[in-house]
């Protein structure tokens, strides 16, 4: 699709992404005569700068986000270069970035946290639903220590009206909150200022706009350049600036219901087996991808159990 992007969509060699708006209206009338900083959007004596290299408060964490445009990554190098958390690319509705199963296992092989990203076709309500659950089926496999963003910028989105569009992305992100997961919202200033009303959004936003603005209701997340660089990924990479500890925010053990069904997670990864919880005992079915056993007569190694309704052992 033209229109096929993200976060990173667009991003090869030295190339810049044309289908993502580089916003400068919040810059000084100085931009143009302050050198970009060698250190730009690193960690300089302690705290993390802009392209200029002036101080940014609040930042806690440097990540980036990735797509099947970055191609082969070295994770371990990633990690290394003071990156700590990666938001992947999901894809679309039953078209999954052929990158996806590669970049979150590496990454969060290497240490780092982990979160996804759908980009958003969504013009009704119905596929909202329909693509958060989507983005829930697809995240459930795998260690998501940071939000499940839906990523809204696509032009394919078409001529809805600014309350039709607040009302797809809060169908999304509540059907996501409601599944055990955390929501965040990535745009840029002029669909965020324009084209929603972020007033009636009561979710986390992942606020895309280049140069030094940054602030915005909400804004959890700045994506802050699409021309990072980053040791072990060839090429461009979007840089984003955390201003959340999500790990105050997203629990790494609990239960999560996604379509329908109930399934327990320790570490942020599915758990499977026998789990004690309240004095009370569960089994999450390996057999059955991991969904907790309820309302049924089940044998287990050779001894049947009984299951309530609501999972416990009677």
């Amino acid at each position: 699709m033209a229109d096929e992007g993200g976060p990173g969509a667009n991003l090869t060699g030295n190339e810049t992404s044309t289908g993502q708006q580089t916003d400068t209206s919040g810059q000084s009338s100085q931009t143009e005569e302050r050198p970009v900083s060698a250190n730009a959007f690193k960690k300089i004596n302690g705290q993390y700068v802009n392209m200029y290299g002036d101080p940014v408060p609040g930042v806690l964490a440097r990540g980036v986000s990735v797509a099947k445009y970055q191609g082969d990554i070295d994770w371990n190098r990633v990690a290394a270069d003071d990156i700590s958390f990666a938001i992947a690319r999901i894809g679309y509705v039953d078209s999954p970035d052929p990158y996806y199963d590669q970049y979150m296992r590496g990454a969060a092989a290497s240490g780092l946290k982990t979160g996804v990203y759908l980009y958003s076709i969504a013009d009704t309500v119905e596929k909202a639903a329909e693509e958060a659950r989507y983005a829930v089926r697809m995240a459930k496999e795998y260690k998501i220590s940071y939000p499940i963003a839906m990523d809204v910028e696509s032009k394919n989105i078409g001529d809805v009206s600014k309350q039709e569009l607040t009302d797809i992305i809060n169908t999304f992100c509540k059907i996501v909150q409601d599944s055990g997961f955390h929501p965040i919202v990535f745009s840029y200033n002029d669909w965020l200022v324009n084209r929603m009303d972020t007033s009636q959004i009561p979710y986390d936003i992942w606020y895309a706009r280049y140069g030094t603005t940054h602030e915005y209701p909400n804004r959890t997340i700045w994506q802050c350049t699409e021309e990072g660089r980053v040791d072990g990924i060839n090429g461009n990479v979007c840089i984003e600036m955390a201003f959340k500890d999500y790990s105050q925010v997203i629990p790494s053990e609990g239960w999560k219901c996604i379509d329908g069904n109930w399934y327990y997670y320790k570490d942020y990864q599915k758990y499977t087996g026998w789990q004690q919880l309240d004095g009370r005992m569960y089994y999450m079915d390996p057999a059955n991808d991991g969904i907790m056993t309820a309302g049924k007569v089940l044998v287990i190694e050779g001894s049947s159990y009984t299951f309530g309704s609501d999972g416990a052992v009677q």
